[in-house]
């Protein structure tokens, strides 16, 4: 079904639902008993695999987070897509791999690129399922008001349109720029986000929403209140804190509503760590890596009565297994028209059984592959661009570090990946590197401010 018609559906779905008996559906869901649940997805910039209490730090104390985890389901093996945002969040948001929808790497201010127009998001597909849709935070997916959320899915949108370190540093709401946000303006940015999203929740509280929520910390350069820093520490666990102290908030309204009982929440990160802060437990690598500190992230999800609570789950998935599992959870379909790369996952985060994976996980960094995961196996061949030496065997499940190359001792393992690798890229459409103008003087070629 090509986007144009999907919308069409989705227009006469919203019409339609307010007239139905109170517990009727448009397509029953599938895991629910008598309603769709609310679906609230909360992820971070650039968080680390270790940053987090439940995933082993012991010097940043993140009693929110960590609760969310006890109360809730904590993967192990959670990968993203992509080693830097603009493509990780391209295939959360529609379930398929960055390539397809042609955002292979970080989108930059005046890009004239960004999510295109035929791309089913999940704020589409929610909202065709009834869902009241919110985007607010770090959008990162083009900043032409054709690439903007309320053109791909959402009823609202309130946050940045791209990375801390990109200028301008604008706010927008809907489709309209609100403010310009110097220095001490976007000290307290974080606040404002949850500000709007438990806006969102108490106005739509009657009705199943969607809120897509995108923590702008802990991406450099780093901005907190003042009275959020501690003497003797870096603004970076300083951050950390002050995100777990504000998602609470929003946890906090969720309970007083009494939604807590029909809401999933998942708290995730959009990839590795950037500069020199960032624990991951030891993993190697970080942004724009394929090893395992670059894309292993930590993922939790809480649904009472739903997810078991304190339960941590060693099976790997990936970023965009989430979009067909919240989609199968508020009762829709996936698109028969296009290549889905995600599996719903459902059965891992509800302990309900095993997920039999279709195929392995491939990232691939603009034309080409560069890491891929089958099981316990993990290749390596090529960092970013540039093919590697010789390829890199490991397993992961013995080896998560990725010190140990077990080529000499795993030979038909390793001829059996290469040949995979080679027949996916095959599938792979060449990448043709666009160079645009940058106008602000302000700004490196790249986008980001100057220092």
């Amino acid at each position: 079904m090509k986007r144009r018609a999907f919308l069409e559906r989705a227009a006469g779905a919203a019409a339609i639902l307010p007239f139905l008996p109170i517990g009727a559906t448009v397509s029953a869901p599938t895991r629910t008993d008598d309603k769709k649940p609310n679906l609230v997805w909360i992820w971070c910039d650039n968080l680390a695999y270790g940053d987090l209490g439940c995933y082993g730090n012991q010097a940043i104390k993140t009693p929110v987070i960590d609760s969310l985890a006890q109360s809730g389901t904590r993967l192990t093996q959670y990968y993203i897509a992509h080693t830097v945002c603009s493509p990780s969040r391209a295939a959360l948001l529609t379930g398929r791999q960055p390539f397809r929808t042609g955002i292979v790497d970080v989108l930059r201010p005046d890009s004239p690129t960004g999510m295109p127009d035929d791309e089913i998001t999940l704020g589409d597909a929610l909202r065709a399922e009834g869902y009241a849709t919110a985007a607010i935070g770090k959008w990162h997916l083009g900043d032409r008001r054709e690439y903007l959320p309320l053109q791909h899915g959402f009823d609202h949108y309130f946050g940045l349109p791209y990375s801390m370190d990109m200028l301008p540093t604008i706010l927008y709401r809907d489709n309209d720029i609100i403010e310009r946000l110097p220095g001490d303006k976007v000290q307290n940015i974080t606040e404002r986000y949850i500000d709007d999203a438990i806006s969102f929740v108490e106005t739509h509280q009657d009705r199943p929403f969607f809120l897509y929520f995108n923590h702008t910390l802990p991406h450099p350069p780093v901005n907190l209140p003042q009275d959020c820093r501690t003497p003797g520490r870096s603004i970076y666990e300083d951050a950390i804190e002050h995100i777990d102290r504000q998602t609470g908030r929003l946890l906090e309204r969720l309970d007083a509503l009494g939604l807590s009982e029909n809401t999933l929440v998942v708290f995730s990160s959009d990839n590795g760590p950037m500069g020199e802060h960032g624990d991951t437990r030891g993993l190697r690598g970080r942004i724009r890596d394929s090893y395992e500190g670059g894309v292993r992230v930590p993922l939790i999800a809480r649904w009472p009565g739903k997810i078991p609570a304190g339960v941590a789950v060693d099976t790997p998935a990936i970023s965009y297994d989430i979009f067909p599992t919240f989609l199968a959870l508020a009762g829709g379909k996936l698109a028969e028209d296009r290549v889905y790369d995600g599996q719903d996952i459902w059965p891992l985060l509800s302990g309900a059984g095993a997920v039999r994976r279709r195929a392995p996980f491939f990232w691939v960094y603009l034309d080409n592959v560069t890491a891929m995961r089958d099981g316990q196996w993990k290749l390596h061949v090529a960092h970013r661009d540039k093919a590697l030496d010789a390829p890199e065997l490991y397993d992961v499940e013995a080896d998560p570090k990725e010190a140990h190359p077990v080529n000499q001792d795993q030979p038909d393992i390793l001829e059996r990946m290469l040949a995979q690798v080679k027949a996916f890229e095959a599938e792979i459409p060449k990448v043709w590197t666009l160079q645009y103008p940058v106008r602000d003087p302000e700004k490196r070629k790249s986008g980001v401010r100057r220092e």
